[in-house]
């Protein structure tokens, strides 16, 4: 019998296609009309959510993420050290060092606290023989501490060992800035190489290609920059490497959000609005407009990427563009929600699509916060869909316990002992002690008062920071930018043929980028206006407690729950069935009336 090899089809590749003038005005003439008719249909609305909290989404669905902060939200340490043995004969002693470096901390604008400020008396030749270096550096494995001050670099590290570990921390973005008073140190593979010169000399680091090309990327994603991908909607300003709003591009994107969430369209209607309108990209602004091959896929895909709301991500380091420099996203963090079923899932909300039944609690709660009682280890959250009966499509939520010589797993010897240890506990029993320990936090107490109004004024003093370096840098922009446009336009009535030949596009960048700054002022200004709000007095600190118990009694968003308990709750021990103790963050720890707390749960 006579065998025909098959013919497979040679996929062609995509030849991009210039954007023309004509389709270019016809579809800013469609826009204009679609403005026209609906004035805020291109303004983003109010969302509850922020950017924060779907970060925290997002880093707790893939372990181990760094989410890069900027200057004004870091907490910086500072470390000074002297040994009995050091060659220099302690050219600068332990005052001097902490005195140089709190000048160094007060030039670059960032606040030391005194309980950061970490001395040690010890050589740093061998390793292992710093506690006080390891308790600090534990601190940045944690995400405790962010910035790193120190005299000189051989201050922090004579050895490989060390240094090792402290360079492995930089590139994994677990220590997010590091300064010297005596040496400029680069966050680049020469400027780590160098340093490594600098901790042992007899040792030089050398990076790999591939390395060298991730950790260049990691810098990008650090700064907010342009990182080799193209965003449509978007392009890059080559002075900055920063994304701009791309015209109608970006506000075609813009309907296209509109049409999925607000009239009902799917993913097919998108992608044909898309292709009928044009849809183009370019990587900056001197390069010409290339038409987008739109299809169900990469609308799809546009849809689930966060870079679209303000979150860059790149490996396990995560930025938020909003904080890094006046972004402005395409859609809101509550739009990116309900325009994704398996986040719509987690956050407990309808998804804009044809079923919502397939709900995915991937995000978890109270993750590293449930101690077994038995073993002492941490219980891990999982999550089993019911499959049958009048719940059918329900999630039962526990916390297991892994550790296979835990008590709880000797079945055997539990049984003969006539116990009957489960291997996990159910999350309603451990909320409810939650809940049973609010409604006994019912004291007063002035110094936890004190201590909820030092956090908040800190924590508004590093927003209000942020926003004011964001309006300043917006003024200053539109200031630049308004000038480039008037020049241009100048240029095209005075030169209409060298403009056409040489700088044709100028006039729709420039106009681009003031569109961007004025909103962005206003932005700034709004949120400037918010964090200038009264504190609030000390009962209505104490009637906060009872606004997080009404929340947890009420929501069913797994994320505004875990929020709260993260917010509450240091840490909990589970027994059978049973929590055994519960340990709340300062300050609330000091409004708990223990004696209507009995042991063992309400």
């Amino acid at each position: 019998m006579a065998t025909t090899n098959k013919i497979k089809p040679s996929r062609k590749r995509y030849k991009k296609k210039p954007l023309t003038n004509e389709d270019r005005l016809d579809i800013e003439r469609k826009l204009a009309i679609i403005k026209d008719n609906e004035p805020e249909a291109f303004n983003l609305p109010t969302s509850k959510r922020s950017v924060q909290e779907l970060a925290d989404h997002f880093i707790k669905v893939s372990e181990g993420s760094n989410f890069i902060l900027p200057k004004e939200k870091r907490r910086y340490v500072i470390y000074i050290r002297k040994s009995t043995d050091d060659e220099t004969k302690q050219i600068r002693s332990l005052d001097d060092q902490k005195s140089e470096c709190l000048a160094l901390a007060k030039v670059l604008e960032v606040d030391v606290k005194e309980c950061d400020i970490f001395e040690e008396s010890a050589s740093a030749k061998t390793s292992g023989n710093r506690p006080i270096f390891d308790a600090m550096i534990l601190g940045f494995k944690t995400g405790k501490y962010h910035g790193l001050i120190s005299w000189s670099p051989d201050r922090l590290s004579r050895n490989m060992k060390e240094a090792g570990e402290i360079i492995e921390m930089i590139d994994q973005e677990q220590i997010q800035d590091l300064q010297f008073k005596t040496y400029q140190f680069e966050n680049s593979p020469n400027g780590k190489m160098l340093l490594g010169i600098l901790f042992a000399t007899s040792k030089q680091y050398s990076d790999k290609l591939g390395i060298d090309v991730s950790r260049g990327i990691t810098g990008n994603i650090k700064e907010g920059k342009y990182n080799g991908i193209n965003k449509k909607g978007y392009y890059v300003d080559k002075s900055t490497g920063y994304f701009i709003p791309d015209g109608y591009n970006w506000d075609l994107m813009r309907e296209a959000v509109n049409m999925r969430i607000n009239k009902g369209a799917t993913n097919k209607d998108v992608a044909k609005y898309l292709l009928d309108s044009h849809l183009s990209i370019r990587k900056d602004q001197d390069e010409p407009q290339t038409l987008v091959k739109v299809d169900i896929q990469m609308v799809g895909d546009m849809f689930a990427d966060p870079f679209y709301f303000g979150l860059y991500r790149f490996g396990k380091n995560i930025a938020d563009l909003t904080e890094i420099y006046n972004f402005l996203p395409l859609i809101t963090p509550d739009e990116y929600v309900v325009l994704n079923k398996s986040v719509a899932g987690d956050f407990n909300e309808k998804y804009a699509g044809k079923s919502s039944n397939n709900k995915r609690l991937g995000y978890g709660l109270l993750r590293g916060k449930v101690i077994c009682d038995y073993c002492g280890e941490f219980m891990q959250f999982q999550h089993t869909e019911i499959k049958r009966g009048e719940n059918k499509g329900q999630w039962v939520i526990s916390f297991y316990c892994r550790n296979a010589n835990c008590q709880r797993h000797k079945t055997a010897e539990n049984k003969a002992n006539g116990l009957k240890l489960s291997k996990s506990i159910r999350a309603k029993y451990v909320m409810a002690y939650i809940e049973y320990t609010l409604r006994n936090c019912t004291k007063k107490s002035k110094e936890a008062y004190r201590q909820y109004i030092g956090r908040l004024q800190a924590k508004l003093a590093q927003n209000r920071a942020i926003a004011k370096r964001k309006l300043s840098d917006a003024r200053s922009s539109l200031k630049l930018n308004e000038a480039q446009y008037s020049r241009y336009q100048q240029f095209q009535i005075d030169n209409p043929k060298d403009y056409k030949k040489h700088h044709d596009g100028k006039l729709e960048h420039y106009s681009s980028l003031v569109r961007v700054d004025r909103a962005n002022i206003e932005g700034c200004n709004k949120d400037l206006e918010k964090l200038n709000a009264d504190l609030p007095t000390e009962q209505e600190f104490y009637e906060l407690i009872k606004s997080y118990l009404v929340m947890l009694l009420k929501t069913h968003d797994l994320l505004e729950q875990d929020a709260i308990c993260n917010e509450l709750v240091s840490n909990l021990r589970a027994g059978n069935d049973v929590i055994s103790v519960i340990t709340l963050n300062p300050p609330y720890n000091l409004l708990v009336d223990l004696a209507n707390i009995s042991t063992g749960g309400p």
